[in-house]
């Protein structure tokens, strides 16, 4: 499924919050989700860049408002730990180890959005 989009477009910015820097048992899921968005990256031909972001940096500044609140939301609903999260673009697209085609699909989408305001 390859598209190979051309190198020479802005690089879409990936971020995963990731909570192993506080929980250490956390570590395997962010290694997991690292592996889903290589994948999916490696799959669609997207460019993006990937940045890591210990959730104590999230949540001093480093990540924006609605995604701590999501996050805090998530908890407090669930009772469970939406880590690690992952941005695209800054939009929140997944909460926990992702699906493939979840980080797949969001990447498309990050690309065709981004050619809409290029060439709109």
């Amino acid at each position: 499924m390859k598209l190979g989009f051309m190198s020479k477009e802005k690089p879409v910015g990936i971020v995963i919050i990731t909570g192993s820097c506080c929980i250490p048992g956390m570590a395997p899921l962010d290694e997991r989700t690292h592996q889903v968005v290589e994948q999916a990256i490696s799959n669609t031909g997207v460019n993006a860049q990937v940045k890591t972001l210990p959730v104590t940096t999230a949540y001093i500044g480093g990540a924006p408002k609605d995604v701590i609140a999501q996050l805090v939301g998530k908890y407090n609903q669930s009772g469970q730990i939406g880590l690690p999260a992952i941005l695209i673009n800054g939009k929140t697209v997944s909460f926990g180890v992702p699906e493939i085609e979840q980080i797949e699909t969001a990447l498309l989408q990050a690309v065709n959005i981004t050619k809409e305001k290029t060439n709109g």
